[in-house]
């Protein structure tokens, strides 16, 4: 999310549907044992398993913990990837609640959780989340028992109250039940995604950097040759932002298909895509930074963190200013929003980033907020740097799936009618109130 209000979730109607296609490729943490006293003397006895964290500066890295309230039958843990779990206390008989810390204080209130509860036998239970520094809840709870097919809660069992607190009522059965503020989607989801569409238009494939953790930053790039105009797509700097990783997918498989207008679009412009920029953000379940608790998407100019500069290094090296036509940063936020630079040229009645507004908007409930280039975000940095139309395409958290991929193809075919003739790529232009190199 490149920016948003405090506030109620709100937007598109929520998912009912199951997510099949989510794979479950969760990797589970190995931790060591350490034990605790039960909470009180009403409290089933409970003891967490830990392993300590080493933390990068600035940074709290959580715990992988498990809770165990064996009076209950009912353990709770974060090992998961993705997952994000701080504490829990029983408060009742089968109540719960649920204690979630971000990384970093204070930080975008965009409050990703996710943990495992596995029950020895049927129960109902009901959990309260809890949060600190008076975040409010914000994604609605999704739900699986293998990792595979999710679903969102049903409506009568989960609430937000007034004070953007929220309940979530559970029938539980023997075994186990995740509970995530959205699926996971993970690095290796991504490879595997990356692969199939680079095996589909023989696209070049590579990695280009490291995180802070070492995890590989992955790229691949297809369509025209390396002096072609060029199509930058990037996506998730912010670990949570689920459904813009969503619509950049269906965007990225609609310049790939094999359809007349993909095919001509793809022998007239390159292709560099960046589906992943913030891998251990995801891995660590962090409500917006990387391993270091950094916004990265406030580091293009500083480029004090390994993944902004390793993309930096890699589009100098691809020759990107100068030759870069068009340039879009998936995100979500709690509704489709296009973030765009006021001074862009190509906002004109006759520019190219006007023209793709228009036609979105011609067709869906999308709002235009224009801004000055001042901060170090990357579509500021992509048009004062670059020189190129760029856009923060910003997706609603709970836009329905079937209406976000409907979208994502729509902004991908006006693109490519736009790019048919691509114009010449603009010089990097005097940005003065861009106080970046």
């Amino acid at each position: 999310m490149d920016c948003c209000p405090h506030g109620h979730l709100h937007g598109r109607l929520p998912i009912t549907r199951t997510a099949a296609w989510l794979p479950a490729l969760l990797a589970l943490l190995v931790a060591g044992c350490v034990s605790h006293p039960p909470a009180g003397p009403s409290a089933a006895a409970a003891t967490a398993v830990a392993t300590p964290a080493t933390n990068d500066p600035g940074a709290t890295l959580q715990a992988r913990r498990t809770w165990r309230f064996e009076a209950d039958g009912i353990r709770f843990d974060n090992q998961l990837s993705a997952a994000r779990l701080s504490g829990v206390e029983r408060v009742g008989d089968g109540r719960y609640r649920v204690d979630i810390a971000p990384e970093v204080h204070p930080v975008n209130p965009s409050p990703w959780y996710g943990f495992r509860i596995r029950s020895d036998a049927p129960r109902a239970l009901e959990l309260r989340f809890a949060y600190p520094h008076d975040y409010r809840h914000r994604y609605v709870p999704k739900l699986s028992r293998d990792g595979r097919d999710w679903q969102e809660a049903d409506p009568t069992a989960f609430q937000v109250d007034a004070d953007g607190n929220a309940r979530l009522l559970l029938q539980l059965e023997a075994g186990e039940l995740r509970v995530f503020a959205q699926p996971p989607l993970l690095p290796g989801d991504f490879e595997a995604w990356s692969t199939r569409i680079a095996a589909q238009v023989d696209a070049a494939t590579g990695r280009f950097g490291s995180s802070v953790q070492g995890r590989p930053l992955r790229m691949f790039e297809f369509g025209a040759g390396a002096d072609a105009p060029l199509l930058l797509v990037v996506g998730r700097q912010h670990p949570p932002e689920n459904t813009g990783t969503q619509a950049l997918m269906g965007f990225v498989e609609a310049l790939a298909a094999d359809t007349p207008q993909a095919r001509a679009f793809r022998g007239r412009v390159q292709v560099l895509v960046v589906p992943l920029l913030n891998p251990d953000g995801v891995v660590e379940g962090h409500w917006r930074g990387n391993a270091r608790g950094v916004d990265i998407n406030r580091d293009w100019g500083p480029f004090a963190q390994p993944e902004t500069r390793a993309l930096r290094d890699l589009l100098a090296a691809r020759g990107a200013r100068g030759r870069t036509v068009f340039a879009i940063d998936f995100h979500s936020t709690f509704r489709d929003v296009f973030y765009t630079v006021a001074e862009d040229p190509a906002r004109a009645p006759d520019g190219v980033l006007h023209a793709w507004m228009a036609a979105m908007q011609a067709e869906f409930d999308i709002d235009d907020r224009p801004s000055a280039a001042r901060t170090p975000v990357f579509k500021n940095w992509a048009f004062c740097h670059l020189g190129a139309p760029a856009v923060t395409y910003e997706v609603g958290d709970s836009t329905p799936a079937a209406t976000l991929g409907e979208v994502a193809r729509h902004a991908a075919a006006s693109l490519m009618a736009l790019l048919a003739d691509p114009p010449p790529p603009a010089a990097a232009p005097d940005c003065p109130s861009f106080p970046y190199g």
